[in-house]
C-alpha cells in the first residue's frame, strides 16, 4: 500500500526494502551477476564472486545478502531438486524509476 508524505512523496514499505537491498556494494555485486548469467545456485555465485572479483565471502554472508534480495523481490527462488536457484527479477526497479525517481527528475 502507498503512502504520502506532507510533500506528496510516494512511501511504499517495499520501495523502502528495493532501496535497502541496492544500498549494499556485495549486493549490487550479486544482482550484477544474475544479470550476466541468471539462474544460478549459492555455491555458484559464491564461486563467480570470488573468482571474478576476487571477493572472499562466506557462503553464509552471500546467504544473508540473498534473502535480502529476495525480500525486496529483487530475486526469486526456485527449487531445481535439492538446489535452491537464484534468479533475477528487475521489476521492481522499474516500479522504483516510476514511482519514486521520476518526481524528483
Amino acid at each position: 500500500m502507498l503512502h504520502y508524505d506532507v510533500m506528496g512523496l510516494c512511501y511504499d514499505p517495499q520501495l523502502s526494502a528495493v532501496f535497502k537491498a541496492l544500498g549494499d556494494d556485495t549486493r549490487l555485486l550479486i544482482l550484477d551477476e544474475l544479470r550476466v548469467r541468471n539462474e544460478q545456485s549459492l555455491v555458484e555465485l559464491c564461486v563467480r564472486i570470488v573468482e571474478q572479483h576476487n571477493l572472499s565471502l562466506t557462503r553464509q554472508a552471500i546467504s544473508r545478502h540473498l534473502h535480502t534480495l529476495e525480500d525486496a523481490g529483487l530475486i526469486k527462488t526456485t527449487w531445481k531438486g535439492r538446489t535452491k536457484i537464484h534468479s533475477l527479477n528487475a521489476s521492481p526497479l522499474g516500479q522504483v524509476a516510476q514511482v519514486w525517481i521520476r518526481p524528483f527528475l
